[in-house]
């Protein structure tokens, strides 16, 4: 869809059709596709920097360099690239208060990478920190996140730690669905 979107219509106003090649390379990362991936991306960082004068529909000022930070973020850790995580979670700060939400996605897409890195102590203080947020927030989609990152504790999974975080993870899940 992200492909037709962005070949239907040549015209497309620059940060319309990098948001276009953001979702593509979204794609492409959960397609376990890195070299697709990283070409979509920089295609997209490309376009948006071309519409960064503010032109075009309104609705498209949320894809800005931070959100692009946000995305990269998640298709490393999809890729299963701590590393290259790590490197454009620096490229921009965490989100503030004013997008609580972002930041709670952010913390458990650091989260996961952490556990990619073999670092359970520090993925699962970001975990934590990303259920208390999602649960406080009352976000389904939020735990959606939290599966994501569950999946990355797998080989730890008789750890009481872990056990315990996937037991509050599913309190959380079941209080926000009832």
């Amino acid at each position: 869809m992200a492909q037709g979107a962005f070949q239907r219509d040549r015209r497309l106003e620059p940060r319309v059709a990098g948001f276009a090649k953001l979702i593509e390379a979204r794609a492409h990362a959960r397609a376990k596709d890195p070299a697709a991936a990283s070409s979509c991306l920089a295609h997209a960082e490309r376009l948006q920097e071309r519409g960064a004068d503010g032109a075009g529909p309104a609705w498209i000022g949320f894809f800005t360099q931070s959100r692009i930070i946000t995305d990269a973020a998640e298709v490393f850790r999809d890729l299963e690239n701590p590393r290259a995580t790590f490197a454009w979670h620096t490229m921009g700060g965490m989100p503030g208060s004013e997008f609580i939400r972002s930041r709670a996605v952010r913390l458990s897409v650091l989260a996961s990478a952490h556990a990619q890195n073999g670092d359970l102590g520090q993925s699962l203080h970001m975990g934590r920190q990303s259920l208390e947020i999602f649960t406080r927030l009352g976000s389904v989609r939020g735990m959606d996140y939290l599966q994501v990152y569950s999946r990355s504790l797998a080989r730890w999974r008789r750890e009481p730690q872990v056990r315990d975080f996937m037991a509050d993870v599913g309190t959380a899940r079941r209080a926000l669905t009832t």
